[in-house]
Formats: structure tokens, C-alpha cells, sequence
């Protein structure tokens, strides 16, 4: 024999490797060396067996390898064994049996794949009869617990493989209690059972157990159905907001029923292979998202049958015959009350229209005998969204035009005018703001007798350009109106920030007096402005401080972004403003000084208008010609004459000029219900393109003296904004997905 040196000795391993080469080299010509050096140097195949048990402390399991010897003695090893504590909360034995069981069939996997050995036969051992049946038994007939226990059991195991021990002669047994006082290596635990060292024939026979309820049965419940004889095979309508869809989803229950219905002629053409039949085609499945693996060429795939037209003719004749059946019944549909008044005629099954155009050429025969519908009917009323979807949301004369070429739907013009109002898209492209009706006057508008700005509001208009030196710079003209006399105040700003509209402020309260209300928009400026007046009247500490302080308390009030309707009492005079300007201002980019003359002679000319209608006995108001003496023009008169003139310009502001505010102007389109929290709306954004206007859902309101709502807070995706109600298109009510009257 060939000698193998590792160093200075034989290698074990190598002289191993080299004994075994050369039986398998020489084994035609020495069979019986071959076969003894063979037995004599490795085991090439054993048999596996598992034992479980459980207690009421425990369960465990014991893997045994049991390999044969000679031709009548075996040799049992343990390999592994395994224990468990039973958890605290009160668990069933033959849970934990099952439980055990589980253990065992895991670690009997485990030491499979771990052993080089092949493993010949695998056999699983309890003494537990309700877990032989379990195993037996169809697991869809148990709850969860037993249910998914049993199906990873089944993985991995055969019901064959499970045989039943008694529970003297199972040593799984022993460690589910405490340890026995002769536990050594002599064991039974360590050795195996002693049955395991005989033969086969002298194993514990199997026993028949009588199957009795354990408690981890389902509840079976019994189903009667009854099938009709007019069943059809057409989906739920109602369950459908398309027509292409309904029709489509018909047409595949259909195909479905074809593929399923067995052939005479032919194989079905389910079972076609791919070559033989043109039609099918192949592509892959989607990934379930769980797993996110990649695509790739041997992923499965799926068959499909593209629908072709027979199927969809079929349907649509189904459905057609199906909605006229529910609304003028199956017998004597010719007789029902609503067709009484017209020619009905059953053609191929569907009752059809005849009227006095049979003899008219090249003419579809649709149109001349057109299928007759009840416009309440849901297939109906899909049949009319496809068609005012298809023709591009046409007018109602254009819808109707083109489902009277194979339809003859009773109610057709009212089912086309809900269709429109119920649309979404008609609803975003076509639908105007309901306004809230008009308001009533503020108390600022209102409030006479008092020193004029006492109520005022600002705006800025512009800009203009002026020339200072070589360059030109812009100027805004700042407009102060009173909002009782409806006098006008104008000043110059070269600017737009809130330092410039409080100095124009202060320029303004020393010729005309400080206001006490000033209503303006939303500008930034104005919005600081007021910041900055409320942190001077909180940061004041001095008396001079504090003193001033107390005579600027204005208090300002802005009305909501993007409601320029709600400030026209003083974007009329800008307009007015800007009238004359248009008129006197000839430069395109006049000097400061030119400017600001130009605006005060337009500030002259509107504080000059008379504010109610003139008649013409009453004077121009230029004072009369008479004889005046400087004794009447003492202090004590002059003071008298103009408290008497004051008190006569406010009698005739009550008489003549308060009656011309009473009328309240009423708009054909003022909303019959108030916006409320939960609507979605369409901001209305004149400055944009209709269809990027934004969508949102109002999350406030604010109800005026009446309780109407005129303005709200808008959530959108970019952000909560405060808009008028004007501007609002609804959409969607909160209550429910009609729209409101």
C-alpha cells in the first residue's frame, strides 16, 4: 500500500483519502476488499428519529441517530435534544404538545442539513394522540394558533413519517420533568429508547384513536344558495362610475365563462401553449412590494387574452337587454306605461324605436330603429357620462345629437343637464363664484357729526416715473380718503416700505388730524405699519412716550387678501384719481415738483364733486355777493357761523346723502347656502390660467353682524390663506356629494 508522508509521520487524513481512491479504482478487480474497506471506513446512510413530549412545565424534543451495525444490531447516538419552559400564561397540553412537536420537527431540519450523511429514513414520535390527528387532518380546519403550526410541520414532514410511542418508552418525557437520581450515561436519554436497537417488526405498533372535538375546530356554517333562472352573467351597475369599464368588466366574465366552458371541437384555450395559439401573450408579474426584487428574465409570467370585439358586442347587448328588463319588465315590455305613447318594436332581443324615416338611404339602421332606455336607469345614465366625456363636454345639443344615433333614452334632456351639473371637470372649468349677498355698511361709513378722517382708509396706486437729475426714479401716490365725507387726502412716497407710509401717515394727521379707524388691504406696508404702531404703544415707558403713544392708538383693519370689492370706497377715488391725472399729466416722466403739484390740483378736483345729485334752484355754493362789515366778523360770530355751517352740511349728509347708501344691490347668482368648515372649493385667481387655479378645503369661516359668510380660511397645499367668499367655487360639499341648490 502506497504510504503517504505529512512531515516527519502519516497523515491520517491523506492515508484515509489514498485507502479509499484505491478500493474505488480496484473495485471490479477485488469486490470483496473493495466492499470491506467500504463498511470498515465510513457510513454512507442512517435513519433520523425524533421524540416529543410536553408537560405542564415544559416541552422538549431528542434527536437520535440510529445506524446499523451488522445484519441484526443497531446503534442509537443522541445528536441533540432541546427543552423549553411553558410560557405564564395558561397554556392547553395538546397546545403544547403541538408546540413540541414544532420543536421537534425544526431541529430534526437543522441537523439534516448540517449532516454529510445521507439521511435514509426520518420518523417523528409523540405520545400525544390529539397532535397525530391534527397532523392527520386537513389543516383549513383549525383556528390560527393550530392552523399555522400545522402548516410549518407539513413543510418539512409527511403525516406517514409521524408514529405514536407510549409515553413509558418516550425519553423526550424525561426532560419535561425534574432530573431522575440515576441520570448518567447509561441513560435511556443518551442511548435512545430500547426498541430503537431491534428490529422494526418489534417497534410499538401503531394505534387507531378516536377523533373527538379538542376545542381548535373552526365553526363550520352552512351556505344555501339558490340560483334563478334569469340569471345573467353582468356585474353590479351601480358599482361602476364608467361605461367603458362596465363594459369591459362584462365582457371578461364572459371570456372567463368561455375559457371555463369544455370544448367539443377543440382543447380549451387555456391549455394552448404559447406557440400554437397567436392571441396569448406573455407579461411579467409585478413584485409584491414587501419583497422589492429586482426584475428579471426568469421571473414568472402570466398569460392574457386581449377582448375582441364579438365579446364586446355580446356585453353591451347583455347590458342593454338588462336595463330594459328592470325598467319595463321581461313580459310585455311593449305594454308598460311609459312606452305607451310610443312605437316599440323586439328586434334580436332589445326593444327598438320605429318611427317614419325606415325608407331614408345611407342611413345607419341604429339610427333609424334606436334602442329605447329609461333615462333613470343607471346604464343609462353611464351611457350618457360616456357620451359627454367622449365629445369633449360639449354642449347639451351636441350630446344629444350624437346618443340619438343609437338611443332612444326617455328624459334625455334632463338626465343630460344633471350629467353636466354632477361632472367634475365642468364643475372646474365652468362653474362661477355664488356671492354672498351684500353686507351692511360698516359703522365707520355711517358715523356723522364728527371731525372729518376721523374713519379714513389708504392705498397706494402707481408707480409713476419722475426724472431727478439724468436718472428716473418711481414715486407711488399715497390716497387718504375719509370714509364719512368721502374727502380725499393725497401725499407722495418714494417708496414702498413701512418707514414711508408712516411718515406719510404723520404728514397726513397734521393737516387733517389723527384717525382713530384706518381700514386699508393687505400690502405689506400697511401690515407693518401697523406692527410698528402696536410695538411703540407696547414698548412706550416715558410720559412724553406714552402720552404720544396714546394719541396715535389707531386701530387698523385689513380687509381679506384678494378682495378688492370689499375696499370700493376707496379704489373708486384711486380710480377718479387717476382720471384727472390722465388728463393734466402731459410729460411721460415729469420732474417731483410737477408731480406733486399735479396730484394736490387732483385732490382739488375730487374734493369738489358734490356728493348727492345737485338741483338746479339750490346755489352752486360760492358765497353771495352782500355787504360785509368787520364787525360781524368778530370771534364769537365766526365761531357761530361755522358751528351753523357744520350743522347744516351734516343735516343735508343725513338728508340727501344717507338715503343714496340705503339701496342693497342683489345678484342673480348670490349662493342660497353658506360656505362651511369641510367644503372644497376653487380659488378663484384672476392672475392665473383657469386650470392651475388652486384647490382647497375651508377649515374656518367668518360670519359677519347677519351671520353670512364672506370670508374664510382656505388650506391648500401650499399653505392656509384667508380669501373672500366671492372668490370661492365649491366643488364638493362637506355634507354630502351633491351640489347644493
Amino acid at each position: 500500500m502506497t504510504s503517504v508522508i505529512f512531515g516527519a509521520a502519516c497523515s491520517s487524513s491523506a492515508a484515509l483519502f489514498i485507502r479509499n481512491k484505491n478500493a474505488k479504482d480496484y473495485r471490479h478487480r477485488y469486490p470483496e476488499a473493495a466492499r470491506a474497506i467500504k463498511s470498515a471506513a465510513f457510513c454512507t446512510e442512517g435513519e433520523l428519529h425524533t421524540f416529543t413530549d410536553a408537560s405542564e412545565k415544559a416541552y422538549a424534543c431528542a434527536v437520535y441517530w440510529r445506524q446499523k451495525t451488522d445484519e441484526s444490531t443497531y446503534r442509537v447516538t443522541l445528536l441533540a435534544g432541546k427543552a423549553r419552559v411553558t410560557p405564564l400564561r395558561p397554556v392547553s397540553i395538546p397546545r403544547l404538545e403541538l408546540q413540541a412537536a414544532l420543536l421537534g420537527t425544526r431541529m430534526a431540519q437543522a441537523i439534516a442539513d448540517e449532516l454529510d450523511i445521507a439521511v435514509g429514513v426520518r420518523t417523528y414520535w409523540t405520545d400525544s394522540s390529539t397532535v397525530l390527528t391534527w397532523i392527520k387532518t386537513d389543516l383549513r380546519t383549525f383556528k390560527p394558533f393550530v392552523a399555522h403550526r400545522l402548516a410549518e410541520i407539513e413543510e418539512s414532514t409527511k403525516p406517514q413519517e409521524w408514529r405514536w410511542v407510549p409515553g413509558s418508552q418516550n425519553p423526550a418525557d424525561d426532560a419535561t420533568r425534574e432530573a431522575p437520581a440515576d441520570f448518567d450515561h447509561t441513560h435511556r436519554w443518551f442511548n435512545g429508547p430500547e426498541f430503537l436497537s431491534w428490529d422494526e417488526s418489534r417497534w410499538p405498533k401503531p394505534r387507531t384513536f378516536k377523533q373527538e372535538p379538542s376545542g381548535e375546530e373552526k365553526e363550520a356554517y352552512l351556505v344555501a344558495t339558490a340560483r334563478t333562472a334569469d340569471a345573467r352573467p353582468t356585474p353590479d351597475p351601480h358599482r361602476f362610475s364608467s361605461w367603458v369599464k362596465l363594459l369591459r368588466a362584462t365582457a371578461r366574465v364572459l371570456q372567463f365563462i368561455e375559457l371555463c366552458r369544455p370544448r367539443k371541437e377543440s382543447a380549451c384555450v387555456s391549455r394552448q401553449s404559447k406557440q400554437q395559439d397567436p392571441t396569448w401573450r406573455t407579461t411579467r408579474t409585478k413584485q409584491p412590494r414587501s419583497t422589492w426584487k429586482l426584475r428579471t428574465p426568469e421571473a414568472p409570467t402570466e398569460a392574457w387574452l386581449p377582448l375582441d370585439p364579438p365579446h364586446l358586442k355580446k356585453a353591451e347587448k347583455i347590458l342593454l337587454r338588462s336595463s330594459q328588463g328592470e325598467s319595463f319588465g321581461e313580459k310585455d315590455p311593449e305594454r308598460h306605461p311609459k312606452l305607451r305613447r310610443l312605437d316599440v318594436v323586439m328586434e334580436d332581443g332589445l326593444l327598438r324605436l320605429r318611427g317614419r324615416i325606415d325608407a331614408a338611404q345611407y342611413i345607419d339602421a341604429g339610427c333609424k330603429r334606436p334602442i329605447v332606455l329609461d333615462g333613470k336607469h343607471v346604464i343609462a345614465r353611464l351611457l350618457i357620462k360616456h357620451y359627454h366625456e367622449a365629445f369633449q363636454h360639449g354642449n347639451h345639443a351636441t350630446v344629444m345629437n350624437e346618443v340619438r344615433q343609437r338611443y332612444w333614452i326617455l328624459g334625455l334632456r334632463s338626465i343630460i343637464r344633471a350629467t353636466a351639473v354632477r361632472c367634475q371637470w365642468c364643475k372646474v372649468y365652468r362653474s362661477t363664484p355664488r356671492l354672498p349677498p351684500t353686507g351692511d355698511l360698516p359703522i365707520e361709513r355711517l358715523r356723522h357729526g364728527e371731525p372729518p378722517f376721523t374713519c379714513a382708509a389708504v392705498d397706494y396706486f402707481g408707480p409713476m416715473t419722475v426724472t431727478v437729475g439724468r436718472r428716473h426714479e418711481k414715486r407711488w401716490g399715497v390716497l387718504f380718503t375719509c370714509l364719512t365725507t368721502r374727502a380725499v387726502h393725497m401725499e407722495l412716497e418714494a417708496s414702498l416700505t413701512a418707514d414711508s407710509m408712516l411718515l406719510a401717515l404723520r404728514r397726513m394727521a397734521a393737516r387733517r388730524g389723527m384717525p382713530k379707524v384706518i381700514y386699508s388691504d393687505n400690502g405689506t406696508n400697511f401690515v407693518g405699519a401697523n406692527k410698528e404702531l402696536k410695538q411703540v404703544i407696547e414698548n412706550a415707558r416715558e410720559a412724553d412716550v406714552v402720552s404720544r403713544a396714546a394719541q396715535m392708538n389707531i386701530k387698523w383693519k385689513f380687509i381679506p387678501p384678494g378682495a378688492p370689492n370689499m375696499g370700493g370706497a376707496w379704489e373708486r377715488l384711486v380710480r377718479s384719481v387717476k382720471t384727472a391725472l390722465a388728463v393734466t399729466l402731459k410729460e411721460r416722466h415729469p420732474r417731483e415738483e410737477v408731480l406733486h403739484t399735479l396730484l394736490l390740483e387732483a385732490e382739488h378736483v375730487v374734493n369738489s364733486r358734490p356728493l348727492v345729485a345737485r338741483e338746479e334752484r339750490r346755489s352752486c355754493g360760492a358765497p353771495s355777493i352782500g355787504d360785509y362789515r368787520d364787525e360781524d366778523l368778530t370771534g364769537k360770530r365766526t365761531w357761530r357761523v361755522a358751528q351753523r355751517m357744520a350743522d347744516h352740511f351734516w343735516s343735508r349728509w343725513v338728508k340727501e346723502y344717507l338715503p343714496t347708501l340705503l339701496p342693497r344691490k342683489i345678484d342673480g347668482r348670490a349662493a342660497g347656502e353658506d360656505l362651511q368648515c369641510g367644503d372644497t372649493v376653487l380659488i378663484v385667481d384672476s392672475t392665473l390660467p383657469r386650470n392651475t387655479w388652486p384647490h382647497g378645503q375651508v377649515v374656518h369661516t367668518y360670519p359677519g353682524p347677519d351671520n353670512r359668510v364672506r370670508t374664510v380660511d382656505v388650506r391648500t397645499s401650499g399653505g392656509l390663506l384667508k380669501r373672500p367668499a366671492s372668490k370661492m367655487i365649491l366643488l364638493v360639499p362637506a355634507t354630502s356629494d351633491e351640489p347644493r341648490p
